[in-house]
């Protein structure tokens, strides 16, 4: 009897609910066993669901990976998007608004799917591209007098998705390999968002190495 009802259960789980499931699912696996245990063989098991269930609505790992990147890509566009408005209305600082991006990329382990992606040389990625193309236009809607110009904007966000990036990556071992601080790319990349915001989008030739 448990078992006819469980079995119901799981047959009355619409697509969509087994798509953000499974995206839920793999989004834990990937923080605790990197981009390797995300495998419709994991997420099935996480879900107590068949493999072939998994496999029908993603069809690959691949495209399981795919769709984990675009959801986290998403969640940290508009964790930029909102980090910017509060940002402009003086809710939160510089310094708060790269943390924000920062633990993104560490804290969700986006930083490491997008490497993992990028390392595979495929178009995968494109999604990821499609999304950071609408930021500047998206972030240049904000008022005069607020220091994030459209010219400023596509290199404000270029260095702190960047960094970010990159200390989701290698930062800790990299700085602790060159007895640096472990809040150094932090610190740099809130430096340069205030040099762009105050300056105006002119301090570039300005910033120091």
């Amino acid at each position: 009897m448990t078992i006819a009802l469980d079995t119901a259960r799981r047959r009355r789980r619409n697509p969509d609910d087994v798509r953000t499931e499974a995206i839920a699912a793999a989004r834990q696996l990937l923080v605790t066993g990197g981009p390797d245990a995300v495998t419709l063989q994991s997420v099935a098991g996480a879900l107590n669901m068949a493999h072939g269930n998994i496999a029908h609505h993603f069809g690959s790992a691949a495209n399981l990976q795919t769709a984990l990147a675009d959801a986290l890509i998403a969640d940290m566009v508009a964790a930029v998007r909102e980090g910017t408005n509060r940002l402009r209305t003086g809710a939160i600082t510089e310094a708060d608004l790269v943390d924000l991006i920062f633990d993104r990329f560490e804290r969700d382990g986006v930083g490491r799917l997008i490497g993992w992606l990028a390392a595979q040389g495929s178009d995968r990625l494109d999604t990821m591209y499609r999304h950071l193309a609408k930021v500047p236009a998206e972030l240049g809607q904000t008022p005069e007098g607020s220091g994030l110009t459209r010219d400023a904007l596509p290199k404000v966000v270029a260095i702190i998705v960047m960094a970010a990036l990159s200390a989701s990556l290698i930062g800790p071992g990299t700085l602790a390999a060159l007895g640096l601080p472990e809040n150094f790319s932090r610190e740099r990349a809130t430096e340069y968002l205030m040099r762009w915001r105050h300056s105006g989008g002119g301090a570039e030739h300005r910033i120091e190495s």
